[in-house]
């Protein structure tokens, strides 16, 4: 039976966090067995659903019965549809416990697992909660004093917040736009508060085709509100005048025309969406935002509807419209910008910078004996993307459960907490054994910075970390393959071999040691690493479709078997491993893929792409000309240096996250690499 033969259900679920019980509703599928229950067509999901729909209630999408009707001739009798709970009842109990872990860490009540969210803060309490009931030891001592705690705080910075956000026109009668519908506070702009002119700048571009400009040359914006329309002259059908085929040209963008704007020194800037576009975002007041503000001065988004009444009621002679289509083809005989005479508006934004702390949850089995000093690692990350609030390949607004990513990585270390706990009670007092360290980590998401912390403040000396175990998206295992990535260590393939060979999984060998998750940080401090993921990567990764339903939940038993025989074979094991330096992170490496496209470095950041190859590893990707790279792997990418570097660590057929600036919004790909003309 596949997952479309059971319908959704609805599960009460009780969390005990610290001695006091927490229950919510967990709208989720709880399946367990058999495998096949896993990983079928949402088509199929559908179906079933109104077919179990139509089974529980006695109604159709045409008829309610209420009576029972005497079977048809020649009608075959229904199949009986398996129940979950006989299912769930029936299965392995690592399977149970595997299930209920991830049902609960992939559920609503967690709110897609984002750093500073409620929803993080319950994925956190129950992941600690777990590690005390299996008994693992916290393992950090606060430096204010008190007991031990299994959490490591870290800052992940600043999160910008709006505060205060007011548009008035004194245009005659006052005339006061309403936050949110009418206009938005961006973070493009800092904070502020001013009386002043509309200047009216066009499109905001001084460097158009042919000799285009926004500004007049003797045009003050000093002390003046700045009206500036979105995107880039365009024709009568709303599209762009300049760019060759579909959407935009990179001028349009927010960065350029903010940028010459704001430095002509405006008292505020308002950008609005403008009438006729074709671009369905001109229904939206969203940004790329979260970013480093582009002006010294306050940044409004606002609405066609409302600019309209703001240019009717400050400017009898002219529509909105009236000033697209000046802006559009500027007259040879009218100055390119200028101010709305007798115009006068008020604005207020007011942005506080308010800091986002993030916590590892870490747990501690103690070693004995002469191995006791030394440590294995064995983690994963819990964070996810919360609505999708960044790094989504749909965009922002939709719950991203994160299941696969990495709910069932999260769910295998708990698992492997309590087996571990319960395989060092059971061995002799006198037999020698490392310590074992759980983690699950946060904002793996945004760059790894959990787990790059903890290498940085390690609870013990990180020299002394002979393993890292990584678990990063288990849960989609296809036809039983595995990748597992192992370091450039002398002995560790050799050492393992034995040990994959027992596993019922097929284990496919990463043919390299990076990648971006967090078994690089410590990778790049030294320690060996073991990373397993799924072989076959799916569409639904990063996007709100990565469920619970789609977990294939008795191969995601076998993977934490696997690491479970490996890290109590590792913990026995008399010799650590040694890194092959000749091999390793520091020998420089060849470049043994192609990006597919050129890049110049920008002055505040980031990489301009300038061109792409046709049918490149970008182009596929859906990179275009005039992208603004600013995450390569999960990790921030200033320099061309940097990126080269990223280059560097990547074989052919990987699977690389990019996360780029389009048009103000910023956008998440998968780019395939394709080899380089010296690897073919």
């Amino acid at each position: 039976m596949h997952t479309n033969d059971c319908p959704q259900t609805r599960s009460l679920l009780s969390l005990s966090v610290g001695g006091w019980v927490r229950t919510f509703v967990a709208s989720a599928v709880i399946v367990a067995v058999p495998s096949t229950f896993a990983q079928d067509t949402s088509e199929g999901t559908a179906k079933s659903t109104e077919s179990a729909t139509e089974s529980a209630t006695g109604t159709s999408t045409e008829t309610t019965n209420t009576t029972p009707s005497a079977p048809a001739d020649n009608v075959p009798a229904p199949t009986e549809r398996p129940q979950i709970h006989k299912a769930i009842g029936a299965a392995d109990p690592l399977v149970q416990s595997f299930n209920e872990h991830l049902t609960i860490l992939a559920s609503p009540w967690m709110e897609g697992r984002l750093p500073g969210t409620r929803g993080m803060e319950r994925a956190m309490e129950y992941m600690e909660d777990q590690f005390r009931k299996a008994g693992l030891e916290p393992g950090f001592q606060p430096s204010e004093g008190g007991s031990k705690t299994y959490r490591q705080p870290f800052s992940l910075g600043g999160k910008r917040e709006v505060v205060e956000e007011r548009i008035t026109a004194l245009c005659g009668n006052e005339l006061a736009f309403t936050a949110g519908t009418d206009f938005k506070l961006t973070s493009l702009g800092k904070s502020g508060s001013a009386e002043g002119e509309i200047a009216f700048v066009g499109y905001g571009i001084e460097d158009g085709p042919e000799g285009y400009s926004s500004f007049a040359d003797d045009h003050s914006l000093e002390g003046k509100i700045a009206l500036v329309f979105r995107f880039e002259p365009m024709n009568e059908q709303g599209k762009s005048l300049w760019s060759e085929g579909e959407g935009w040209s990179g001028r349009a963008g927010f960065a350029g025309k903010i940028g010459a704007v704001a430095k002509r020194k405006p008292a505020a800037i308002i950008v609005v969406n403008t009438p006729g576009a074709n671009d369905p975002r001109i229904d939206s007041l969203t940004t790329a935002g979260g970013g480093r503000a582009m002006a010294d001065a306050p940044v409004f988004m606002m609405s066609t509807a409302a600019a309209e009444k703001l240019v009717a009621a400050c400017d009898g002679k002219r529509s909105l419209m009236d000033l697209r289509k000046l802006a559009d083809n500027p007259p040879a005989d009218q100055p390119k910008s200028f101010d709305l005479t007798g115009s006068k508006v008020s604005i207020a934004g007011r942005i506080e910078e308010k800091p986002v702390l993030a916590e590892n949850v870490v747990g501690v089995l103690p070693g004995r004996g002469a191995l006791a000093k030394e440590v294995i690692v064995i983690g994963g990350h819990l964070d996810h993307l919360g609505q999708g609030d960044f790094g989504s390949r749909e965009g922002p607004g939709k719950l991203h459960p994160g299941a696969d990513d990495n709910a069932s990585g999260s769910a295998g270390v708990i698992l492997l907490g309590d087996l571990l706990k319960k395989e060092y009670d059971t061995l002799p007092a006198e037999t020698p054994l490392r310590t074992i360290v759980f983690i699950g980590f946060s904002a793996e998401e945004s760059g790894l910075n959990g787990s790059r912390y903890y290498v940085d403040n390690p609870i013990y000396p990180i020299k002394d970390t002979v393993l890292m175990m990584n678990f990063d998206m288990i849960g989609r295992i296809k036809d039983g393959r595995l990748s597992v990535t192992e370091s450039s260590a002398k002995g560790m393939q050799e050492w393992a071999a034995p040990i994959y060979a027992k596993s019922p999984l097929t284990i496919v060998r990463g043919e390299r040691s990076g990648g971006g998750s967090d078994h690089a940080s410590f990778q790049q401090a030294g320690v060996p690493i073991l990373f397993a993921i799924i072989a076959d990567f799916h569409d639904d990764y990063h996007t709100s479709r990565d469920v619970s339903e789609l977990i294939d939940r008795e191969a995601s038993v076998e993977a934490i078997k696997l690491w479970q025989a490996l890290a109590s074979d590792m913990a026995r094991r008399p010799e650590r491993f040694e890194l092959d330096t000749t091999a390793g992170p520091m020998r420089a490496q060849p470049m043994r893929v192609r990006a597919g496209m050129r890049t110049r470095e920008l002055e505040d950041g980031g990489l301009e792409v300038v061109d792409v190859t046709k049918d490149g590893s970008a182009e596929k990707a859906g990179i275009q000309k005039g992208d603004r790279i600013i995450k390569w792997n999960k990790k921030d990418i200033a320099t061309r240096a940097e990126f080269v570097d990223e280059l560097r660590t990547h074989e052919v057929g990987d699977k690389v996250q990019a996360v780029f600036i389009r048009n103000g919004e910023e956008k998440t790909v998968y780019v395939e690499m394709q080899g380089a003309p010296n690897s073919q």
